[in-house]
C-alpha cells in the first residue's frame, strides 16, 4: 500500500481536508493505476517555526 505524507500546515476546516483528501487519493490513484482504497494519506502538522527556507525560518520572514 502507498503511503502520501503531507507536511503542511494544519487544514482546520474539515470539510476541506476531506476535499483535499478525496483530490489527492484519486489523483494518485489514477497516476499509480491502482484503486483509491490501496493509499494511506498521512498528515504531519507544520508551523512556521518548523520549517526554514534558504537558512530563514518562515516565521522570520
Amino acid at each position: 500500500m502507498p503511503i502520501i505524507t503531507i507536511q503542511a500546515p494544519h487544514i482546520e476546516d474539515l470539510e476541506i481536508k476531506r476535499c483535499f483528501v478525496q483530490k489527492v487519493t484519486a489523483s494518485a490513484a489514477e497516476a499509480y493505476a491502482m484503486p483509491k482504497e490501496k493509499f494511506i494519506l498521512v498528515f504531519q502538522d507544520t508551523t512556521p517555526e518548523d520549517v526554514a527556507v534558504g537558512g530563514t525560518l518562515i516565521a522570520d520572514r
